[in-house]
């Protein structure tokens, strides 16, 4: 039998638990600190990405507004009504007898055989679309362009280009003869319908949402957004004055703001935010 093998004492095993209670201890906090940062920094790339996503969608539907042209229907500090683009064409012939009438390109043929479609599918003009179309009058005088409004009456869509067989949709607009004259609309004219969009913010499951509708409810679009201050639009005239008359307007200062529960490093809310000026196409 061997003699003399010592165990540990009371006072060991204390200290060796002590310092294992210390080290685990301190685990744990480098753990917390970690998950803290890390979601501190995940809210903060998630305010970016809303609100750089947010200022993207409304940067390419808004630069295309014509504010001098009508395109602003109702404007508010967080609210912006408007008609934008959403079809477009080039005429190919016209006819101004009775019904007026033109006919725009549809597909291009290409000459390897294969088709390029420039209104497919839900993209074609169609029956009560509301379209302006481009009126020279006078080629060498600018002063006189004009954008006519009109809404498709009847579409023909089994016509072709005469120049080059290209197929092509005959728009036909019953009861507005005295809108066209003989000499203002010529072939290569634009032709472009809209659609009615309100940009603002709507509530989705507790948060505020960057969103758009056009006569129904508000679709979310990006966020969530500060719950108060979120959007804001400031509307500016050609020498950056703020104007509140539609027509007048050349800037749309747009505001996004994100905000979340989360504490970063300092103990402050995480939040973003971003501001651009849109020119409009006056």
């Amino acid at each position: 039998m061997t003699r003399g093998r010592r165990g540990f004492t009371l006072i060991e095993l204390l200290i060796v638990t002590v310092l294992g209670s210390l080290v685990v201890l301190a685990s744990i906090q480098v753990l917390l600190v970690n998950r803290r940062v890390y979601t501190a920094q995940a809210a903060t790339i998630s305010g970016q990405q809303t609100t750089r996503m947010g200022i993207e969608i409304l940067f390419a539907e808004l630069r295309e507004v014509s504010a001098s042209g009508g395109d602003i229907l109702e404007m508010s500090a967080d609210s912006l009504r408007v008609r934008l683009m959403r079809k477009f064409s080039i005429v190919c012939a016209t006819d101004f007898s009775t019904p007026p009438s033109v006919t725009v390109i549809r597909d291009f043929l290409l000459n390897n055989g294969d088709t390029l479609y420039i209104m497919g599918g839900t993209n074609r003009f169609a029956q009560s679309d509301s379209v302006f179309i481009f009126a020279d009058n006078r080629e060498n005088t600018m002063n006189d362009d004009v954008w006519i409004g009109a809404e498709i009456s009847l579409v023909d869509p089994t016509v072709t280009c005469p120049q080059d067989g290209d197929p092509a949709l005959k728009l036909e607009f019953n009861g507005q003869g005295a809108l066209f004259a003989a000499d203002s609309v010529g072939v290569g004219a634009a032709v472009r319908s809209f659609e009615k969009f309100t940009f603002g913010t709507t509530t989705m499951n507790g948060d505020v949402y960057l969103a758009r509708r056009d006569t129904a409810s508000y679709v979310p679009m990006t966020g969530p957004l500060a719950p108060t201050d979120g959007l804001a639009f400031v509307y500016r005239d050609a020498m950056g004055n703020v104007t509140n008359v539609e027509t007048d307007v050349a800037q749309i200062e747009v505001t996004l703001r994100t905000g979340s529960g989360v504490l970063n490093s300092l103990g402050r809310m995480v939040q973003d935010s971003v501001q651009v000026w849109i020119h409009t196409r006056n």
